[in-house]
């Protein structure tokens, strides 16, 4: 076993153990605040509870220490220490103000703090000590931080400056103050850079070395970090000047969605606990490298889902605390440890490769966000080579590191290419014949055509390259619900609101067949892959099989308990995959007819479902707004996409099975990398509701249509 084996066996084996549990806090504990002291975690009330107490670290017990006066809202307080320049060993003074939303009093309270596990009479002598009292200026005037009109609920703060002597307060919707500790004045308000955001239990850190409470420093520029959900600021503030300046910090996709989090700063790192996406609460424990600016997600997991935490490390930096919070269900007691060193450790074989999904999703931002800027003489050419060159290296130098250890070799050997073969789209041109809602449209199997159906009763094909039409198909008397090229590219297949299924030649145009049996409208058809049988699916609830050349009903499925929306075959032809209103995906046996799993996730009617190109996976959309990636195998969802805001009517794999285009009520078109989850490009410029997409056989063009009763094809550049 080599060096790299050993190291990374050691992390695995130190963090099976990871946290350790400590006597039960004397009271359940939510948004609560504590501060080091010595040997002792000062912990200040907590939104339902006004007492504080004193746990000592060494003797693993707790004490009173006071109680918060009545009338202080405690519902997302902020204590800090005020530093001490007398340097009195005995004693800390500590600072609460906050804890009140807008147009809410707002308390402002100090307290001095004696050790409540010293036996002198040291607190007897001490005049107002080990209880809060009103924060007062040199006049003995009662101080107030946090004007009316402030939201102070979730307010994060911390006390820097040159002389420690300035306040940083961060609160909702979007601001930044700064309060002077000296002259008792708010010297400094500014709008963070954030949209459509309201900042509160986030996280707000000094740099390590700069601006920090405990690290006396003379420099006047201060460097501070800010954390929220998706939000991620780098903020300086020039204490002579007076003046703010802001630089946005990639947040990686996992921690994205959280808040209310647990945190600590630790020698360059900022370590993140928990937190809350307001759908869960999380048990993940992510790490920030300030100095490296890039993230990590551990492998290992808080024991229990927790949020509105809170994380103090010891005074020596050996442990951390994780003390109260709460679980989904209940408010937590909850007191454990945990070593800080195996929260610093080298990444495992799963963490490194968590590092790399993540670097390629940050540069696929990249990408998006750079199309979306681009101007017309945008060098498309350039620009790719600079992002293969660049970011395929690293990405070999990573994987380089852990192949002859045999782990997830066969990731790098698909998504090397990324960068070097993805594709974006822009408009090529808009078709327009139909006078109705444009339901669907088809690529032929040679990419030469196009097909379209509509509410008016029609099908229409193009020429795909000229943009003119070559044959209307006119027989059914409603709206065309579905139609499909046949393999070999000479028939179309339609069904209708008027109940049949219909065969057309393509070169004349005629209706060659006609089926009818299903008992309600006929949502969806298909050939099958070697052009013998066509599908059918059906608000009927059944799902039906037609020989071609007999035309006969072969065979009849049940067992949706709503409309069949949509009906596919696998690529070898020996399954289907069917969705439903009644929010689920049925997997059939072509040649028995049987249902052979069922496969439930979605929360709202699956409106398409379609195996790749490899039959390994499915891919499906539906009216809750998701796209879902299946494991074919293990009948498993492997990940779900989110971005739509609207229902999401169709989705198809690219040829290459590696990326997949839908289309939405919100009158988007996004394509999705597969196998790391994210949007890659989104297509806007439709007026109305997007309805079908499809995706040529090159991969090359991207055709739609819509409730503006235009087909819109987009060329890859």
């Amino acid at each position: 076993m080599d060096t790299n084996d050993m190291k990374i066996r050691e992390t695995e084996n130190m963090r099976a153990t990871s946290f350790e549990a400590l006597a039960f806090f004397p009271v359940p504990l939510q948004k609560t605040q504590c501060v080091i002291y010595k040997h002792e975690i000062l912990v200040c009330g907590s939104i339902w509870e006004r007492s504080c107490y004193s746990y000592h670290i060494l003797k693993n017990e707790y004490r009173a220490i006071c109680s918060y006066p009545k009338g202080a809202g405690l519902n997302g307080h902020c204590v800090v220490e005020l530093i001490n320049n007398s340097q009195d060993a005995n004693a800390i003074t500590l600072l609460s103000f906050g804890g009140q939303g807008k147009k809410q009093k707002k308390h402002t309270l100090m307290m001095k703090y004696v050790s409540v596990w010293d036996n002198s009479n040291e607190i007897k002598k001490m005049e107002h000590c080990n209880e809060w009292i009103p924060f007062v200026d040199k006049d003995n005037k009662p101080v107030s931080i946090g004007r009316n009109e402030d939201d102070y609920t979730g307010a994060r703060a911390f006390v820097g400056g040159s002389k420690n002597h300035l306040l940083f307060i961060t609160h909702c919707p979007n601001n930044i103050h700064v309060f002077d500790l000296n002259t008792f004045q708010h010297v400094k308000q500014a709008n963070l850079p954030i949209d459509d955001a309201c900042i509160q239990y986030h996280c707000f850190v000094p740099k390590i070395g700069k601006g920090s409470a405990r690290n006396f420093t003379d420099e006047k520029v201060h460097e501070m970090l800010l954390f929220y959900k998706n939000v991620g600021l780098s903020i300086e503030y020039d204490e002579d000047n007076n003046v703010f300046q802001f630089h946005k910090v990639w947040v990686c996709t996992s921690i994205r969605q959280l808040y209310s989090y647990g945190y600590i700063c630790i020698n360059g790192f900022i370590l993140f606990f928990g937190g809350d996406s307001d759908c869960s609460i999380s048990t993940e424990i992510h790490r920030y490298s300030i100095t490296e600016n890039t993230w990590m997600k551990f492998e290992n997991n808080l024991p229990s889902p927790l949020t509105h935490l809170v994380a103090v490390l010891h005074e020596h930096n050996m442990f951390l605390h994780i003390i109260g919070g709460y679980d989904g269900d209940a408010i937590e007691s909850v007191h454990m440890k945990t070593n800080v060193k195996e929260w610093l450790q080298e990444e495992t074989e799963k963490e490194i490769q968590w590092e790399t999904e993540e670097e390629e999703k940050k540069y696929l931002e990249k990408i998006k966000n750079e199309l979306i800027e681009m101007k017309e003489d945008f060098d498309v050419k350039k620009w790719k080579r600079n992002y293969n060159d660049n970011r395929i290296l690293d990405s070999l130098i990573i994987y380089q590191n852990g192949m002859d250890r045999g782990f997830q070799y066969h990731y790098f050997e698909i998504h090397s290419g990324t960068f070097g073969f993805m594709k974006y789209f822009r408009p090529l041109k808009i078709l327009e014949a139909h006078t109705g809602i444009v339901y669907g449209v088809r690529f032929s199997p040679d990419g030469s055509k196009i097909l379209s159906h509509s509410e008016d009763g029609t099908i229409v094909i193009w020429d795909a390259k000229l943009g003119k039409q070559i044959q209307v198909l006119k027989g059914h008397v409603l709206s065309v619900y579905d139609a499909q090229f046949s393999p070999d590219g000479n028939m179309v297949v339609s069904c209708s609101l008027d109940r049949t299924i219909r065969l057309w030649d393509v070169k004349s145009g005629s209706e060659i067949r006609m089926w009818r049996g299903h008992s309600n409208s006929i949502t969806s058809t298909e050939f099958s892959p070697d052009g013998k049988i066509v599908v059918s699916g059906s608000c009927d609830q059944t799902i039906r099989l037609w020989d071609i050349q007999s035309g006969q009903e072969i065979q009849k499925m049940e067992g949706h308990f709503n409309w069949v929306n949509d009906v596919e075959f696998s690529s070898d032809g020996q399954r289907l995959v069917s969705s439903s209103s009644d929010d689920t995906i049925g997997i059939w046996d072509v040649k028995s007819g049987e249902l052979i799993n069922t496969l439930v996730g979605h929360l709202g009617y699956v409106m398409t479902a379609q195996f790749s190109p490899c039959n390994r996976f499915i891919v499906s959309c539906s009216s809750d707004g998701t796209i879902k990636i299946w494991d074919d195998k293990t009948k498993k969802e492997l990940k779900s996409l989110t971005g739509h805001s609207a229902t999401i009517r169709d989705v198809q794999f690219f040829p290459d099975g590696q990326t997949v285009v839908s289309c939405s009520l919100d009158k988007t078109i996004r394509l999705w990398d597969v196998q790391l989850g994210v949007e890659i490009q989104k297509l806007e410029g439709s007026a109305n509701y997007v309805i079908g997409v499809d995706i040529s056989p090159d991969g090359n063009t991207v055709v739609s249509s819509g409730s503006d009763k235009t087909i819109r094809l987009w060329g890859a550049f």
